[in-house]
């Protein structure tokens, strides 16, 4: 070993000069130098992060799977509107349809009517009136309803002729409409008979 490679050696250990050292023949030394021979060495391997390109792949899926879902619910009637209920349909007339009539007033009104509304007559064709609920003061919420009257009695139900564009108040028990002026043509004196009528719901 030259004297410049000494040198070289010398300013890369780091161990001070003045340190005694152990000569590589003694016995200790060799052990040392075994052990170490005979280490293996371990290489480990640095986990690289996955490629960007795999990275945006996966929020495209995502992305993909959440517009097929919202097409589906679109599509499947998500925002679909409600449909509206069907009309309710009420029989107009009866045998005892000149039977003897209880005098009219607002509690009898109450109590003899499981149904009671106000609505505009739409058309009258033979036997059967179909009317628009324009308010609803008990036993229901559909948007139409249908008065099938007797045969006879066309237009002409207990005495209340029907025509198409007028407001009537109607109630009605069983699925029959009360006569005896517990249904009508529409004023503002028999709808606040009504209102305080059905006041409670």
């Amino acid at each position: 070993m030259t004297d410049e490679m000494r040198e070289r050696l010398a300013r890369l250990d780091p161990m001070h000069t003045g340190v005694p050292t152990e000569p590589t023949t003694t016995e200790s030394s060799r052990s040392l130098l075994e052990d170490i021979m005979n280490t293996p060495i371990e290489e480990k391997t640095e986990s690289k992060p996955a490629p960007r390109r795999n990275l945006v792949f996966g929020i495209a899926a995502v992305a993909a799977l959440v517009l097929a879902v919202g097409a589906g619910f679109v599509f499947a009637g998500g925002d679909e509107t409600p449909t509206a209920s069907a009309p309710l349909e009420l029989t107009a007339g009866g045998e005892d349809i000149m039977a003897s009539c209880i005098a009219f007033s607002t509690d009898e009104l109450e109590a003899v009517a499981d149904i009671a509304f106000e609505g505009t007559v739409t058309s009258v064709d033979g036997d059967t009136i179909t009317m628009t609920v324009d308010t609803w003061f008990r036993g229901g919420d559909a948007t139409e309803v249908v008065l099938n009257a007797p045969q006879g009695l066309e237009a002409l139900i207990g005495g209340v002729p029907f025509e198409v564009g007028s407001q009537y108040l109607v109630s009605a028990q069983g699925g029959n409409v009360n006569y005896c002026g517990f249904s009508g043509p529409s004023t503002p004196e028999y709808r606040a008979a009504f209102e305080t009528a059905f006041a409670q719901g």
